[in-house]
């Protein structure tokens, strides 16, 4: 009876580690999928302020208009990735909360 209910307690804990896992692995594709996408986002934009900004400026122009026109476009596009790095790090954080709440329910199955 006793090596019965050891086999029960093993094969819960390992079901849940299966689900732990891919739990877990299926965060971690969403957050490197969300990571390229939003890398791809900040990329155009960065694009298309620049194209922005070239029409606004001329070749003869001072070179103080240029450096506003950079810093300005420059500054939009490292908000932009700002952002999108502190998500990333929300959804890996989340992934780690999730990963130790399943290693709880794995230590209590055993």
């Amino acid at each position: 009876m006793k090596n019965e209910k050891l086999f029960e307690r093993q094969k819960a804990a390992q079901l849940l580690a299966w689900q732990c896992t891919m739990r877990v692995t299926g965060l971690l594709n969403i957050a490197a999928l969300s990571s390229v996408r939003k890398t791809l986002d900040t990329y155009l934009l960065c694009l298309q302020h620049g194209a922005e900004s070239a029409k606004t400026i001329r070749p003869g122009d001072p070179a103080k208009k240029w450096m506003v026109v950079c810093v300005q476009t420059a500054s939009e596009c490292v908000e932009k990735s700002w952002q999108d790095f502190r998500n990333q790090w929300q959804i890996l954080l989340l992934t780690q909360d999730e990963a130790m709440i399943w290693m709880t329910r794995i230590e209590r199955a055993l």
